[in-house]
């Protein structure tokens, strides 16, 4: 018998959703964030069908013309049942209609990846890469109340892994969104901390950069006992001073981890969200949610106008590990800093006039060039070369460095190049 003392850990938002011709899927969502739940039942038509793990289950025994209701309840540790979910009902036709998006998205030409942390085994790369992924996050760290940044222990391991194989490897940070240890300051300090571990752990896999990948910001509410407890305004004002502070600190832009609930939940308005100019990293997990809607996508929210990653399950198997987080990324151009432009030449082609030329970046976001001459920024351009007539001096040399800048204001390391003022 259900136990109503467990109604707040009751399954909720269970829906359901034809996936092939013969078959059903059915997701629903946690009571909370963290539950002591260690399996779910599901019933069909008031008749257990099986006991499940995840929070997803396929049917594949459904008939055309058939009418079939399900409901789900939870089984607590300690061997308790809460009440069930909500009942949902669903008439199978002769046409399966939209069929479920991560299947119809295998094919779409889209790049697949996954993230790791601390929760996370350490993996053989080779069978990860084997299934087909091409880009990992690792999570560098999270915030403990009161005493900061707090490196997640298996960063190094994952990160060694990850290049190891060759694929490009990301990171993310989770700060403790608390009102407990909530300071504008100290946004600033954990993104310099932030900054300078993702160097370490680049250095350990033989690299010297802030990894190959935008590094992301996890908003999302704490794994843990702790209460938000921030008003909407304190959350994105926290955000903005901490990807501030990390673009100057590193020059690279941060991408935003979140998802439409989080920012439902928490109030955060596309009025008030100071971050929507950032890239986004949306995840929206089928196991969870229904997002067919008409476009196979997750609906936009917060005042973004898409997403450059979309995190769409948290139980895939990939290389035969399970529970597996998975994402899909249109094009990796969108979520790294451009190349460096190539076979940059410069020369004193007339009185007082330097011509500098290179070959056009291949990155479908790139919208220009920085000049540099001397160290100071000079000009922004279009053009695969420019044209420099100003405070020249015959015989004198001068130091130029072009970067490429994409539509995000991540730059590409600058090329530079020495010229003789001869006439």
């Amino acid at each position: 018998m259900p136990d109503l003392d467990l109604t707040y850990l009751t399954p909720r938002k269970l829906t359901v959703q034809r996936n092939t011709v013969n078959s059903v899927m059915l997701f629903w969502e946690p009571a909370r964030m963290i539950e002591p739940i260690r399996a779910y039942e599901v019933y069909r038509d008031n008749s257990l069908l099986t006991t499940v793990i995840q929070r997803v289950y396929t049917d594949n025994n459904v008939k055309i013309g058939g009418t079939y209701q399900y409901k789900v309840r939870g089984i607590a540790a300690d061997g308790r049942l809460t009440p069930f979910s909500n009942i949902v009902k669903i008439y199978i036709t002769e046409s399966p209609g939209i069929i479920y998006w991560a299947k119809a998205n295998q094919y779409s030409g889209y790049v697949r990846g996954t993230d790791v942390s601390k929760y996370t085994p350490e993996l053989d790369w080779r069978r990860i890469v084997n299934d087909g992924i091409k880009f990992a996050y690792v999570r560098a760290g999270g915030t403990k109340l009161y005493t900061g940044y707090d490196p997640d222990i298996m960063a190094a391991r994952h990160t060694v892994g990850i290049k190891s194989v060759g694929l490009p490897v990301g990171f993310y940070f989770i700060p403790l969104w608390s009102s407990q240890d909530y300071d504008i300051n100290k946004a600033k300090t954990e993104a310099k901390k932030y900054a300078d571990h993702i160097i370490g752990l680049m250095n350990q896999a033989g690299y010297n950069n802030y990894g190959d990948l935008m590094p992301l910001l996890d908003i999302e509410p704490a794994l843990s006992d702790v209460e938000t407890g921030l008003v909407p305004n304190q959350i994105v004002s926290w955000a903005r001073a901490f990807c501030d502070e990390f673009k100057l600190y590193t020059g690279r832009t941060i991408m935003i981890y979140t998802n439409r609930s989080f920012w439902e939940d928490w109030g955060v308005t596309s009025e008030i969200n100071t971050v929507k100019n950032l890239p986004l990293m949306n995840a929206e997990y089928y196991e969870f949610n229904n997002y067919l809607y008409h476009t196979d996508t997750p609906v936009n929210f917060g005042g973004w106008k898409g997403w450059n990653i979309w995190q769409y399950t948290q139980t895939a198997v990939i290389g035969g590990y399970t529970r597996m987080d998975a994402s899909w990324c249109r094009n990796l151009d969108l979520v790294m800093p451009p190349s460096s432009p190539r076979n940059l030449t410069g020369y004193n082609i007339s009185s007082m006039t330097v011509k500098l030329a290179w070959f056009k970046n291949r990155e479908i976001d790139i919208i220009g060039y920085n000049i540099y001459k001397d160290g100071r920024f000079i000009a922004q351009t279009k053009d695969d070369f420019y044209f420099d007539r100003t405070g020249l001096q015959v015989g004198s040399t001068y130091r130029y460095m072009v970067q490429a800048v994409d539509m995000y204001y991540d730059v590409s390391p600058a090329v530079p190049i020495n010229i003789y003022i001869w006439n």
